[in-house]
């Protein structure tokens, strides 16, 4: 069997339309060889290449008119860390920005979605939902922890003194504002609960997930980007999660906490903290796996507890809930 002819260098190894193929001066019949597929209406994919979600939204959105990528390929594309069943959906989420009709071609999902002109957003040149209407969206999709998460990830700010500073992609006013002028759409309620709990400073998933477990076995809510001085007023460490009356820590160390550098600093961290009379817990996602993100709240209650820390019964409103 002959070889397809090679493709011009732009359009090699990724998916392209075909206008771009007759723009490139590729014969029509080119689309029809076996090392592509049709991945959608005028879409061609080399086959086993994948492809950038970025790229594929690009294509998509430029053959749907009006077409806006939202829910969670909107979150995808702003970065949120989603449950896997929905990270690994190969499925492109796009609604039209009229809201009267639904896109409708192979490989998208399609919806009808009343959308403001504040609730539209461009992306690296991709149109797609704000990061507050991406999230009230996601209140269909997501269970009530992971649209916390989400909520977390959208509004968290950092100012620290090392590392890049972090903006807000907007903020919990926002997701307010948001809550409140789109009243009718699935999941609202989940939402309005689901806001109550969002702060601002959690870094990851695991880390709100967490701060969570720690309400429900009864402690109270802890500060997020917190500093721990020494005598002199110098940083010693940011702990994750803090309890200053009673000097506990709490951090939830990633993967990158297990690379040497990173684990030696994180060691000089404790002890720098332990010297000035700090209690440090660390949960790390082995933990997580073996006991459980309640079972290691439980590891917090014990360090709270041997620093003095006692629950209090008439006062409910100090617990986190969920």
């Amino acid at each position: 069997m002959r070889q397809p002819s090679a493709l011009p260098d732009h359009l090699a190894g990724r998916s392209f339309t075909l206008a771009q193929q007759v723009q490139a001066g590729v014969p029509a019949g080119r689309a029809w060889r076996s090392d592509l597929r049709v991945a959608s209406r005028g879409v061609r994919v080399p086959w086993g290449q994948e492809q950038p979600l970025h790229h594929t939204c690009t294509l998509l959105s430029a053959l749907t008119p009006g077409a806006v990528c939202c829910l969670a390929t909107a979150a995808q594309l702003w970065g949120c860390q989603l449950p896997m069943p929905l990270q690994n959906d190969l499925t492109v989420h796009l609604a039209k920005a009229g809201g009267r009709t639904r896109p409708v071609r192979k490989g998208v999902a399609g919806h009808r979605l009343s959308l403001r002109p504040q609730d539209v957003a461009m992306l690296d040149g991709v149109p797609v939902t704000s990061p507050a209407r991406t999230w009230l969206d996601l209140a269909a999709v997501l269970d009530f922890e992971s649209l916390v998460a989400a909520g977390d990830y959208f509004i968290c700010s950092q100012a620290r003194s090392f590392g890049p500073r972090k903006e807000a992609f907007c903020s919990l006013d926002d997701l307010r504002e948001q809550v409140v002028v789109t009243p009718g759409v699935r999941g609202i309620r989940k939402a309005r609960l689901a806001l109550e709990l969002c702060r601002v400073g959690a870094d990851s998933a695991p880390e709100t997930r967490l701060r969570l477990a720690l309400g429900r076995v009864g402690l109270p809510e802890p500060a997020l980007s917190y500093v721990v001085l020494d005598p002199t007023g110098g940083e010693l460490a940011w702990p994750d999660m803090a309890f200053p009356k009673f000097k506990v820590a709490v951090n939830y160390d990633g993967r990158h906490h297990l690379e040497a550098r990173q684990r030696e600093s994180d060691i000089r961290r404790d002890e720098s903290i332990a010297a000035a009379g700090w209690q440090s817990v660390t949960v790390t996602a082995g933990h997580v796996r073996t006991w459980g993100f309640d079972g290691c709240a439980h590891r917090v209650l014990d360090a709270m507890v041997r620093s003095g820390w006692r629950i209090d019964r008439g006062d409910p409103g100090a617990k986190l809930r969920s």
